[in-house]
């Protein structure tokens, strides 16, 4: 790495870190802002026994969340303060001029890129799961002033088996009151197991007054398991109603293979499978746009390449409800917008001043 790969890398990262804190810390102390009135309900509800520590917590919790949301605006802003600053310092030109090509003069903030983004995806993969569940409880104390306990969740685990919890309660011990679970038997009768209250224990649930009921008759259960119906699972059927976009791939994984035509789920995969390509196809989108000799062009191209940055993040949205209302498929919905402003990318890098 020569002596200007290194000065425009240290330029990048600079700027991603001070841009990445500004918008976390701008977020952050908004939503402080506008929460204050339910934190004091919170706070007040003795059964709850939150304090200003769980607060914080919370909003620890919240940044990794924040970060995976708005990474690639942050890489895409500061890839085009990047630039910008070297135009400023009139630093591009004797690069240029020396004959290095515009491509290879980009490639340390395109190296930098995919290093962030790779980082971030093997932290989502591995660590957001355990964080979810954490800010989830912590969620809704602060802001619904209730313990998170889902009620009314469905979940289905392999081979088309369904859990029905009237109330789920996660935690160190796992508990389920008003259980039912719907089954086909081994020669394709319906059957059906009851539990006033499951707990979970020793790798399967614990059930009170339970009972099975199938075509032979009834018969008693003091114990069920089933796989993909663990407590992790229930959460993660919660979470795939509630919160897709967090979810990881394994979680989506875990969701096919209960349910093989969960939609929304199989078009989150494709996504997630590309989810590392996206900062930089925003950088090859917008840093064409930025480097233009001419004051006022520089500055028109900077808001030239956020406008199309913005609009790939509208197609992803629509691309994503259409694949899970099943109007697409799910690896064209999952991958589209990738494939097309990739495209769009690989065009606008090739009309770049050299």
């Amino acid at each position: 790495m020569q002596r200007f790969d290194r000065y425009v890398l240290r330029a990048f990262l600079g700027q991603w870190v001070v841009v990445g804190c500004a918008f976390l810390g701008l977020f952050t102390v908004l939503e402080i802002l506008g929460k204050a009135d339910e934190f004091q309900e919170a706070l007040a509800i003795e059964e709850l026994a939150l304090s200003g520590g769980d607060i914080f917590y919370y909003y620890l919790l919240n940044l990794p969340f924040l970060l995976l949301q708005f990474a690639p605006y942050i890489t895409l802003i500061a890839g085009l303060g990047t630039v910008a600053q070297l135009l400023r310092n009139r630093e591009w030109t004797p690069i240029l001029v020396a004959g290095r090509a515009t491509w290879r003069a980009f490639l340390p903030i395109f190296f930098a890129t995919a290093l962030i983004s790779i980082g971030l995806g093997l932290f989502r993969e591995f660590n957001l799961p355990d964080y979810l569940r954490a800010h989830e409880g912590l969620q809704r104390q602060l802001f619904n002033q209730i313990r998170w306990q889902p009620k009314d969740l469905w979940a289905r685990g392999e081979g088309d088996v369904r859990l029905h919890a009237t109330r789920f309660t996660p935690g160190e011990t796992p508990v389920i009151d008003g259980l039912e679970v719907f089954a086909l038997d081994a020669s394709g009768n319906d059957e059906r197991v009851l539990a006033d209250r499951a707990v979970w224990a020793r790798g399967a649930w614990q059930l009170e007054n339970g009972l099975r009921i199938y075509n032979k008759g009834e018969q008693k259960m003091d114990r069920y398991f089933h796989a993909g119906l663990a407590p992790t699972d229930l959460e993660r059927s919660y979470f795939a109603h509630n919160r897709p976009l967090d979810l990881s791939a394994q979680d989506l994984k875990a969701l096919l293979r209960g349910d093989p035509d969960h939609r929304q789920a199989e078009t989150l995969l494709w996504r997630l499978r590309l989810w590392p390509l996206i900062p930089l196809i925003l950088l090859a989108l917008g840093l064409p746009f930025a480097l233009s000799f001419e004051r006022r062009s520089s500055l028109e191209g900077v808001a030239t390449g956020l406008l199309l940055c913005a609009l790939y993040f509208v197609v992803d949205l629509l691309m994503l409800d259409f694949g899970g209302r099943g109007a697409l498929s799910p690896w064209l919905a999952g991958s589209a917008p990738v494939l097309l402003f990739g495209s769009l990318g690989m065009w606008s890098f090739g009309r770049m001043p050299n």
